[in-house]
């Protein structure tokens, strides 16, 4: 059976991501735990806004390469309710990757701290408004969740598929 694969401009884009939102997620469990005001979670704060806002740029690549190019189809023995499972988990998943780093910057933007990309300043939105900063804050916080959540089911899903010996399904996102 041939396999039909992602391009390889989806592929470098999913597995940059992939182990950026990792990285985040770990950085992201580490830093709030610091102590407040401490200049180490200072930079790490800095780090992950940096690293967050990234990560938008490429999902909107991602989005916009996902719209101007064809997706391979399923192979045919995927059962019509993995083929949804699989639909709703990506499409839940784009929207975890927008919903994330939309909500941190306006969480920032109503902290009171200037939000920097890579040391360039970008644009205060608000003032500091701590019952503002607690919502999107709270947003930002259970779409975390929701995100390893959908990445827990993403995996599992691949998994699955490999102990099935169906490998040419992870070879559509995989090098070669």
């Amino acid at each position: 059976m041939e396999i039909q694969k992602y391009n390889s401009t989806a592929i470098i884009i999913h597995w940059l991501m992939a182990i950026m939102i990792i990285a985040m997620i770990v950085l992201g469990l580490y830093m709030t735990g610091l102590e407040k005001g401490s200049d180490e979670r200072t930079w790490f704060f800095t780090l992950h806004k940096s690293i967050g806002l990234t990560l938008a740029l490429l999902a909107i690549t991602r989005l916009i390469w996902k719209l101007c190019s064809t997706s391979p189809a399923l192979p045919e023995y995927v059962a019509p309710r993995q083929r949804k499972m699989a639909t709703a988990t990506h499409h839940l998943l784009y929207l975890m990757m927008f919903i994330q780093p939309v909500s941190g910057y306006i969480s920032s933007s109503f902290s009171g701290y200037k939000t920097k990309f890579w040391g360039i300043p970008l644009p205060h939105w608000g003032s500091k408004q701590p019952e503002l900063n607690e919502l999107f804050t709270e947003i930002h916080e259970i779409s975390a969740f929701c995100l390893i959540a959908l990445l827990v089911l993403h995996i599992a899903g691949v998994i699955y598929h490999l102990r099935k010996k169906e490998s040419e399904l992870f070879k559509r996102m995989w090098f070669s």
